[in-house]
């Protein structure tokens, strides 16, 4: 701190000096496809004084008059040096050239440029990051943002219907990653969590992934696992940029088709190119679906999905160049995902002890219900070089919204003699009915329930933020003062609606058929005569449109459970907001071959928020709603440092050492409450859970191949305190409520210490080194393990201590592909490997429920037709691989399996 403070005093002292410095402004592109370069180095021949192109391959450099000359070095490409005379405000364009030309006669031209970006960009970071660019994304058959983070070092994920969802960075669970769209956090659409699920941004609309490991002053300080942001497109040329897809695909498991298509326009306009103009629009279908059984206890539940999915989305920049000093832009990004489900479901319900309050049962439910996420983020800003000094500012406006405008549920049941279940074959458990009771004959199920429900949550952020560079000089070497600000107002609320019917009307006619409320009477929904590959039989399900038909028909025979609704929609519904204020001050500074970035960071939170108490009376029944308000605040200082020494000009050593946080979820602050004493069971909220706070280390080595390339390998280390789990516990009165009887209740709480340590290793080469045709072999390999140790209380006492892994960590995480070029020509078949890890907490070990190691293979092909023409081929998931859950450790004990067969696409890119 001490050191930092010195070098701001410097700093300052020489502040008057620079009013002399003149001002170069230059751009690095490729030199014949005229694409932007991110990260090369551009210094001052003979000295360390330069700085590293921006994600535009823009730099500026502040010189002093005089004739200067400037050396740029990037990966894969060949050092250039140029003169200048630094007598006026400069601007210079530089165009770099292929290492190896020769190599376009083997590999597609254009196939390296998005790992030469990505490489380089990591190769000059002050802080540890892993970075794709769009072409890298492309090479991969990954639709969607999760998936394609995915095949990064140290990502794992959490899967909804086999397609990539939420995104876990070094074995840590989602909410401890913090999601950014143009370096602004975005906000989640769901009701009661922080975390953004990415299935719903097309990959397609990027220009690249940041994924950073470490943080530094000037970022966000709640990202423990670490920061993903997602960087939008921006104009490049007055050349008319055209890109597009059309795509279409088969889903095995359905048999049902899928289609894609985006379109891509961008130009700069004037002499001088300083109005630029990219709009970029996608639209992604799919027909997916599942077979998939579940345990709970001895009870057997088979459920078969149907869904259509759709993702699409348009961005676009707006930019204006005053000069070659100033600009203002606008970016903004609106995504919609919709969802619409149909599963049916046998719950089979065997009564093992003879209970008198359990009965066997088989219950037939239906379930039709659409929602629709929508993810937009609006960013407003500037960035100017004056003399002296730098500043760029920024408003962003960010919403997220999860409407379900309609989700209904119908269930039927039946009650066989003679129930029972078999658990000897643990891949596909089986049950068994008495004779007289044919499971298959839908006259045999009686209606029970018809749920009809809506629910709307909101989730909007409104920041400012302003950050200013101050250059400085100390012993001949280069650095600057970072100093600025943020305020982030948010709201985020939830809205529900829940009815709940049951049936007194008697018997029922409906198109011809009379008699009892039975089954039958609305055969005519999915029908899957190869469910789990035929392990299992299962009869027609009810055709939602013929139950609404018959409701809205038979209104007055349906009875509201009126209380059910009250509690639903009271306990669930509530509305919160929340400032952030935030400062910071750091130094960027290299000495020779020793670059620092620290400083500290101070963020302050305060949340409000209003909510309902729901409670009941010792019978069960409805007592009293209690609306209620409350808050929580709390501050952190962060200090943070990133070391990168320069072993030569390929080789990286990097140390860390960042403190960081994250922030509860906003559904377990709110106290709200329900406290069922008939059943002797309730969930309460929590506001006094402390957000998890972490001290970081990292040490990395990370060596560049001038083929186009990186070796790395790298630990680090995480010590975790507050960190929050579901306890449960017993008690006899709350917050001053005696409740006359022991209640089991549930409850978000903080435990003690946490650990994570990890290995990190990572090998990509283009192995053009190598004779004639085989060099256009390529590997891309990376490896993390992961091992970690938390402290909790005893989740049924208040004395004991206990030792867990933390959820979310897989010991092993894996990615390998391996490509082949030749004149036009890729091929590539990846694997993508995702280890065991505790998904919840149960009420005990021998009851946490642990999500199964998977092994995904994927294949793709493609052939350049001509300089602007591109097909390709994709085949994803091939062998099939399941989603399996298992209890207590034991992979044996499986309590889930989900099966999604393979799907493909075949299509056309096209660039102009």
């Amino acid at each position: 701190m001490k050191k930092t403070l010195t070098i701001l005093l410097l700093s300052l002292i020489g502040f008057g000096a620079y009013s002399q410095e003149i001002v170069v402004r230059g751009l690095i592109t490729e030199g014949v496809s005229g694409e932007p370069l991110p990260g090369a180095t551009v210094l001052i021949e003979g000295t360390t004084q330069g700085t590293i192109s921006d994600v535009n391959g823009e730099f500026t450099l502040r010189l002093l008059p005089g004739s200067k000359s400037i050396l740029v070095k990037y990966l894969g490409y060949k050092d250039f040096t140029t003169t200048i005379d630094a007598a006026t405000s400069t601007n210079v364009e530089v165009q770099l050239s292929e290492l190896n030309s020769e190599l376009l006669e083997v590999t597609v031209f254009g196939s390296l440029q998005g790992q030469q970006k990505a490489l380089n960009q990591q190769k000059s970071a002050g802080n540890i990051k892993n970075i794709i660019a769009a072409d890298q994304i492309s090479r991969f058959p990954d639709p969607n943002v999760a998936e394609a983070i995915q095949r990064m070092p140290g990502v794992t994920l959490q899967r909804d219907q086999g397609e990539g969802r939420y995104v876990i960075v070094r074995g840590l669970a989602p909410q401890f990653t913090n999601i950014s769209v143009n370096g602004e956090q975005i906000p989640s659409p769901e009701a009661g969590v922080r975390f953004v699920a990415l299935d719903a941004i097309p990959a397609d609309q990027l220009s690249s992934i940041e994924v950073s490991k470490t943080l530094t002053p000037d970022m966000d300080g709640d990202a423990i696992g670490g920061s993903v942001n997602l960087v939008t497109r921006k104009a490049k040329s007055s050349d008319m940029e055209i890109q597009g897809t059309v795509v279409g695909g088969y889903n095995h498991l359905m048999g049902q088709p899928n289609g894609q298509g985006s379109l891509l326009l961008g130009k700069r306009f004037g002499a001088d190119e300083k109005l630029g103009i990219l709009i970029n629009g996608s639209h992604f279908y799919t027909d997916r679906g599942s077979d998939n059984w579940e345990r709970d206890g001895d009870a057997i539940e088979l459920r078969d999905y149907a869904l259509r999915r759709t993702r699409s989305a348009i961005s676009g920049t707006l930019d204006y160049r005053f000069n070659d000093n100033s600009e203002v832009y606008f970016r903004g990004i609106y995504n919609t995902f919709s969802d619409r489900e149909h599963r049916r479901a046998y719950v089979i319900s065997p009564n093992v002890d003879d209970s008198p309050f359990e009965s066997n049962e088989i219950e037939r439910a239906t379930k039709d219900r659409f929602e629709r996420q929508d993810i937009s983020s609006y960013n407003l800003g500037g960035k100017h070089v004056l003399p002296g000094f730098s500043v760029n500012y920024e408003v962003s406006y960010a919403d997220a919204v999860q409407d379900t405008p309609f989700d209904y549920e119908v269930t039927f049941i039946g009650e066989p003699d003679g129930l029972s279940t078999d658990f000897s074959n643990s891949d596909f458990p089986r049950f068994m009915t008495s004779e007289d009771f044919d499971y298959l004959d839908n006259s045999n199920y009686e209606y029970d329930e018809l749920e009809a429900g809506n629910t709307f949550a909101k989730d909007e952020n409104i920041t400012g933020k302003i950050n200013i560079a101050v250059p400085y000089e100390i012993a001949g070497n280069q650095g600057a003062i970072k100093f600025g600000g943020k305020y982030r107002a948010k709201t985020k609320s939830l809205k529900v609606t829940s009815n709940k019917y049951g049936w007194a009307g008697g018997d029922v006619s409906f198109e011809g058929q009379e008699g009892d409320f039975t089954l039958e009477k609305f055969d005519g929904g999915l029908v899957d005569d190869n469910f789990l590959g035929g392990e299992y039989e299962i009869a027609a399900a009810p055709d939602m449109d013929k139950i609404v038909r018959f409701f809205n028909a038979n209104r007055a025979g349906f009875e509201l459970e009126a209380e059910d609704k009250l509690v639903d929609e009271n306990v669930e519904s509530y509305k919160a907001t929340e400032d952030v204020f935030a400062a910071y001050l750091m130094t960027d500074v290299t000495f020779n071959k020793l670059q620092i970035v620290g400083g500290v960071r101070f963020e302050k939170t305060n949340v409000d928020y209003q909510y309902h108490t729901v409670l009941f009376d010792d019978e069960g029944d409805l007592d009293e709603i209690l609306d209620e308000e409350g808050s929580t605040d709390y501050a952190f200082i962060l200090p943070q440092i990133n070391f990168r020494y320069a072993l030569n000009g390929l080789t990286n050593l990097r140390l860390a050492a960042t403190t960081s946080y994250s922030r509860p979820n906003f559904e377990s602050i709110v106290p709200a409450q329900e406290i069922n004493l008939g059943d002797r069971e309730g969930t309460i909220g929590n506001p006094d859970l402390k957000p998890v706070s972490a001290v970081n280390l990292d040490l990395m080595v990370d060596h560049y191949f001038g083929t186009v390339g990186v070796l790395s390998a790298g630990v680090f280390y995480k010590n975790l305190d507050n960190f929050i789990y579901k306890r449960r516990f017993e008690t006899n009165s709350y917050e001053g409520i005696d409740f006359g009887t022991d209640v089991d209740l549930i409850q978000d709480v903080n435990g003690q210490s946490a650990n994570i340590a990890g290995v990190e290793l990572s090998y990509q080469q283009n192995l053009t080194f190598l004779p004639g045709a085989l060099a256009g072999l390529g590997i891309y390999a990376n490896y993390t393990y992961t091992a970690s140790s938390a402290t909790l209380k005893d989740r049924s006492g208040i004395d004991e201590e206990e030792e867990i892994n933390l959820p979310g960590q897989a010991t092993h995480v894996a990615n390998l592909s391996l490509s082949y070029n030749l004149k036009g020509f890729t091929a590539r078949i990846s694997g993508n490997y995702a280890g065991a890890y505790i998904e919840e907490l149960g009420e005990d070990a021998d009851e946490d429920r642990s999500i199964k190691g998977r092994l995904q293979v994927d294949a793709t092909a493609s052939y350049r037709i001509s300089d602007h023409f591109n097909v390709f081929a994709e085949m994803l998931n091939i062998t099939n691989a399941p989603f399996e859950a298992y209890l207590g450790g034991n992979e044996d004990q499986l309590v889930q399996r989900e099966f999604y067969s393979w799907w493909s696409r075949v299509g056309v890119k096209f660039n102009f």
